[in-house]
């Protein structure tokens, strides 16, 4: 599959594919900037996939990084942000919310329940309003730093993993009326270090998770590098009675399979998730148990802990003469047989383990995050690294090369899936995987940039699926007029399962593009081919409301307060079920950073004007996908 990737303010000839299967599209949404631009909200790091509100075609996403200032205000990096499934614009939700895991939706209130980086226990509403704090952590009963995303079981209580990365991992429960309950703490290493506890999946009234072993940190402190040395565990819990018996073991992981994911750190935060077929299968991944692995700090000559390039992300491989440090052995710097990890498959009973695939780095290393399987037997995941794409992480300047540090650029990430029915084992030996790669993730400074380390996926009501990236977000320019060509902070990204490209579009003009306080600009917008266009925005604008209906076209007149205000019409094509939209910013008492004239307009959809058919036809490109032009 071909994608043409138009970037706002640039002209590409053409982009390189990034996306190997023909029946799904893999398009980018949005970039999450730290630092602006003007007129865009702030976020940060999203670690976990975004959550979908159908009734209002919303995303809703938690990022990790704030900015508080001398007074203790955090004043950047709104930390829950929505989104309109659709190429275009963010908005803020809240800014006091950090948090390493996402939503989970309570099975009968109209909830979304989360922990923030404090430990503190809240929900929101589904449309991401009234923030609710019901477990206060003031006193530092649970870790600040939640890893695995929580569940609710069959009564509506919420379960999840309280640990501290070192010493003890527990299973905790928050009740109906808030009463936190210790169910279960974990002690099962054989090793005698502590247990790790990873992601969990309720089926039935039966809990099953991960348990890591820890080893230690490849060519520093590691216990064995034996084929056969147990490094951890898949765990099932009865939770008929209360209090819950202890865990049945039904399956132990050998260094060989693979590790279950055990150190903090932001990479090593992106936890292991199971998923469960039709046929009752339990299907999940393993990889290595740290993203970190054994150095030298040449002046000294001390041994420390250097990341890891094998998970993507930051990754330092430095010579004498360039740094002081160094990391002696060669990629993937790992002491065990399975360096890229695997996706197994299992009965619930602990029966019929088989590795379905094992990765190798240019289809992808390191499988974590949620994955989904989908309607029609696709099991649908996300590796951290690997891939056919390598980048940086960095944000580079406009006039600075790329990149500008000296350091070893790393997989950017993919996207894989499995066709359930084509896995076929003969006497215990996979003979057909269904494995497919579906997707390499680019980030850097192309115009087709879609991200890097990508942080699982979740499968939406509207049939397709979304998740965000921690890094290589597209190019901006910040609030004090300075242009950067990426952005190291992360995108948000849709998998459209239809197959069916819109062949609509829609384009919003304001005129004047900038104007003082008091004076007027007449808000314009048209469409091919659409139906159900709405408003979307963050503010109230005269007749401007959002999530308020639009006709296909339209104009208003507004005369908004000093501010940077920025107005998005969302449709859905005619034809098929695909949205789309088109976006304008207005200036009052502010000066456009980037302008093409007085009116500032850009459009999205499937048509595109004589010019870039000719670069179409010229370039041999086809099958455009969700493109964007510039009016």
């Amino acid at each position: 599959m071909k994608t043409l990737c138009i970037f706002l303010f640039t002209l590409p000839l053409s982009c390189l594919a990034n996306t190997a299967v023909d029946d799904v599209s893999v398009n980018y949404l949005t970039s999450l900037h730290y630092s602006g631009p003007e007129g865009w909200p702030t976020a940060g790091k999203p670690y976990a996939p975004p959550i979908y509100n159908a009734e209002r075609d919303q995303l809703l996403g938690i990022s990790s990084t704030g900015h508080v200032d001398i007074f203790g205000n955090d004043t950047r990096a709104a930390n829950m942000w929505g989104l309109a499934p659709v190429q275009g614009h963010y908005f803020s939700l809240a800014k006091d919310i950090k948090s390493y895991v996402g939503f989970a939706e309570h099975p009968q209130l109209d909830r979304l329940y989360s922990i923030d980086l404090d430990g503190n226990i809240f929900y929101v509403h589904s449309d991401g309003s009234n923030k609710n704090i019901v477990f206060d952590n003031n006193e530092e009963e649970l870790s600040s730093q939640p890893n695995v995303q929580p569940i609710f079981d069959q009564q509506g209580r919420l379960l999840f993993i309280d640990t501290d990365g070192e010493s003890y991992s527990r299973l905790m429960r928050l009740d109906a009326d808030n009463t936190l309950i210790e169910m279960h703490r974990f002690n099962n290493n054989p090793h005698g270090y502590y247990t790790g506890a990873g992601g969990m999946l309720l089926s039935g009234n039966t809990l099953f998770g991960y348990l890591a072993y820890p080893r230690g940190t490849p060519f520093l402190d590691t216990l064995s590098i034996d084929d056969d040395f147990i490094v951890g565990a898949l765990y099932a819990m009865d939770l008929s009675n209360d209090p819950v018996q202890s865990p049945e073991i039904i399956h132990e992981f050998t260094l060989a399979e693979g590790e279950v994911p055990w150190t903090r750190g932001e990479a090593a935060r992106i936890a292991t998730y199971l998923v469960e077929d039709q046929q009752g299968y339990l299907y999940g991944t393993t990889s290595v148990g740290t993203c970190k692995t054994k150095g030298i700090i040449v002046h000294n000559q001390q041994e420390a802990k250097f990341d890891n390039g094998i998970c993507g992300g930051s990754y330092a491989l430095y010579s004498v003469t360039d740094k002081e440090n160094l990391i002696h052995t060669e990629y993937p710097h790992y002491d065990g047989s399975n360096p890229f990890g695997s996706v197994f498959r299992v009965k619930k009973d602990g029966s019929d383990f088989v590795l379905v695939h094992t990765f190798s780095d240019l289809d992808g290393s390191q499988p974590r995050g949620p994955m989904a399987i989908t309607d029609n037997g696709y099991l649908y995941g996300t590796t951290m690294g690997g891939g056919v794409h390598k980048d940086e992480v960095i944000s580079v300047k406009q006039g600075n090369p790329y990149p500008s540090e000296f350091g070893e650029v790393t997989g950017n990430g993919t996207i894989y899936r499995i066709r359930l029915a084509d896995i076929k084992v003969e006497n215990g030996v996979v003979v057909e995987s269904g494995f497919e790669h579906v997707h390499s993730f680019k980030a850097g400074i192309d115009v087709d940039a879609d991200g890097k380390v990508p942080t699982g996926i979740m499968l939406a009501a509207n049939g397709n699926l979304y998740g965000t990236t921690l890094y290589g977000g597209r190019g901006y320019t910040d609030n004090s007029g300075n242009k950067y060509l990426n952005d190291k902070f992360g995108t948000v990204f849709e998998v459209d399962l239809s197959a069916q490209q819109p062949t609509g579009s829609v384009s919003i003009s304001i005129t004047p593009g900038t104007i003082k306080q008091g004076e007027q600009a007449e808000v314009t917008w048209s469409s091919f081919n659409a139906t159900d266009c709405k408003a979307t925005g963050e503010t109230v604008i005269g007749d401007w409301q959002p999530d308020s209906p639009l006709e296909p076209q339209g104009s208003m007149v507004i005369s908004p307060q000093t501010g940077v205000y920025t107005l998005t019409v969302n449709c859905k094509d005619s034809d098929v079920n695909s949205r789309f939209a088109a976006l304008a910013t207005l200036y009052v008492d502010a000066e456009a950073k980037a302008k093409d004239s007085e009116s500032l307009s850009y459009g999205n959809g499937g048509s595109l004007d004589w010019r870039w058919l000719f670069l179409l036809t010229a370039a041999a490109l086809f099958k455009p996908v969700r493109t964007t032009r510039f009016k």
